[in-house]
């Protein structure tokens, strides 16, 4: 939550502070690196605490510290050849798709962000797998959040260029990358592995590793797809600004996967834990365990954005982008309803189901940009948001269908089926009411806390909320939730 706030901050103070032309050249630039990012790791940084879960299980140390090598080594060799090519070749791969010289010097700065996030992303499995969540957090939700908005304080207080703005972003992640690094070394001390560590012995597990991460950078291309690729059909189309009507809104609308991506670096490693046990009914229970936790965690985020989406977004940005509050609704809309479903991908990957993962990824990325050449030259920024919201609906029920047969399970759990159907009720009548009587923001957040509390009372024991948070036995206002 610390993290929603910080990176709202971040947000509104960048959009207020830079033109909305401006303001779209920068988002443009970032949303390619973003797609450094995503294809520099091989699909690794986010798998990499799968292998170290198993090896560590199996006390197969070589392999667990040849993994660890084999991750990052891969991220630096693609990232040199990368960055070589980039700027050798920059007036063919960047220039000829951004006229702007200020875009473009942005985007020669800020492509450096890919290596730096993706070695972030392997940290982040480190720890994962460590059981070190005390050091994710620090780390990933609020050192690097908390930097990068310094960096646009000042950017607001001097009234530096969007260069300026870069720089420091890149600087962000250098920093953030070197207390990684010292955080590691005393996790390693802590649990007395570096005298586990024998260099000459380690084995780099590539076939296991590859085999099992190549295929799966389909799901990376679909996230690519949702992130970047939106935006370039929007750049060749419209106007920075347009870009800027849509970037401004697409980071709050993820702030609905906030809680689920918390949760992610350790979900998985349990995952792959309980697998490696062949206890399929410890991994039933506790992928529905997280999934209707997240999703009642998540809905005060889903209310914001949702059903008060317009005026959310013209108090956080301002009147200049009021056209942008149907195009928040619209994403968060997709995103919410991928948290609802839970952790159906990293499941399917856990228990092998690679091949029917790798269809579904290819097949909704091709609907995904497919529906963003048909819809972006009429619609802008909106239909960007319809084509995402589109995919994201098809990939989870296609992979909320496989898991039947995986976990052996329903499509949804019966313990979680009133959970879920007061999120529903909640949100389509709060969704009337601002649609019928536009009360406003104050009264619809007034109307939306209390719908979480409903949401709350009705889903108590089927999230487990009294095992989760012991220590709410103790507050006053809130030790009656969990009677």
């Amino acid at each position: 939550m610390l993290t929603v706030l910080l990176t709202t901050a971040t947000q509104i103070v960048i959009v207020r502070a830079l033109t909305k032309t401006e303001y779209g050249g920068f988002a443009y630039a970032l949303a390619l690196a973003a797609a450094g990012q995503t294809l520099l790791s091989l699909g690794q940084g986010r798998l990499l605490s799968r292998f170290l879960a198993k090896y560590d299980e199996e006390r197969d140390y070589d392999r667990m510290f040849g993994s660890m090598v084999l991750a990052v080594a891969t991220i630096l060799i693609t990232s040199a050849v990368s960055l070589t090519v980039l700027f050798l070749l920059s007036d063919i791969l960047v220039q000829s798709a951004v006229q702007d010289p200020a875009t473009v010097r942005v985007a020669l700065i800020l492509v450096f962000l890919g290596p730096l996030d993706a070695l972030d992303q392997v940290f982040v499995s480190l720890f994962a797998a460590f059981s070190r969540p005390g050091a994710i957090f620090v780390r990933k939700y609020l050192f690097t959040p908390g930097l990068r908005l310094v960096v646009v304080v000042c950017l607001a207080l001097t009234g530096s260029s969007v260069t300026f703005l870069a720089i420091g972003y890149v600087a962000a992640g250098v920093v953030g990358l070197v207390v990684s690094a010292l955080v590691f070394v005393r996790v390693l001390r802590e649990r007395d592995l570096l005298r586990l560590l024998r260099p000459r012995h380690v084995v780099l597990p590539y076939r296991a590793v590859f085999s099992f991460s190549f295929p799966l950078l389909t799901g990376e291309l679909f996230l690519l797809s949702l992130t970047v690729g939106g935006v370039l059909i929007l750049g060749l189309h419209h106007s920075a600004a347009e870009v800027a009507s849509y970037r401004a809104v697409f980071n709050p609308s993820r702030l609905n996967n906030a809680v689920q991506q918390a949760f992610a670096p350790l979900f998985l490693p349990l995952a792959a834990r309980l697998f490696t046990r062949t206890d399929l009914n410890g991994l039933r229970q506790s992928y529905w365990h997280t999934a209707g936790f997240v999703a009642v965690l998540t809905f005060p985020v889903f209310v914001l954005t949702g059903p008060l989406a317009p005026d959310l977004t013209v108090l956080l940005f301002g009147q200049r982008y009021v056209d942008s509050g149907l195009v928040l609704a619209l994403l968060s809309v997709g995103y919410y309803f991928s948290v609802v479903l839970g952790f159906n991908a990293y499941t399917l990957q856990v228990t092998g189901c690679i091949r029917y993962l790798v269809g579904v990824n290819l097949g909704v990325t091709v609907l995904n940009v497919a529906l963003n050449l048909a819809l972006v030259p009429s619609y802008g920024a909106v239909g960007v948001a319809v084509a995402n919201l589109s995919a994201l609906v098809v990939q989870n029920l296609l992979n909320q269908w496989a898991l039947r047969r995986s976990l052996d399970t329903g499509f949804v759990d019966r313990r979680l089926l009133p959970c879920y159907l007061v999120i529903l009720a909640a949100a389509s009548a709060l969704w009337i009411l601002q649609a019928t009587v536009q009360p406003g923001l104050a009264v619809g957040l007034a109307g939306g806390a209390v719908a979480w509390i409903v949401v709350l009372l009705v889903s108590r024991n089927a999230i487990e909320l009294a095992d989760t948070f012991p220590a709410l036995r103790r507050v006053p206002l809130a030790r009656w939730l969990i009677r």
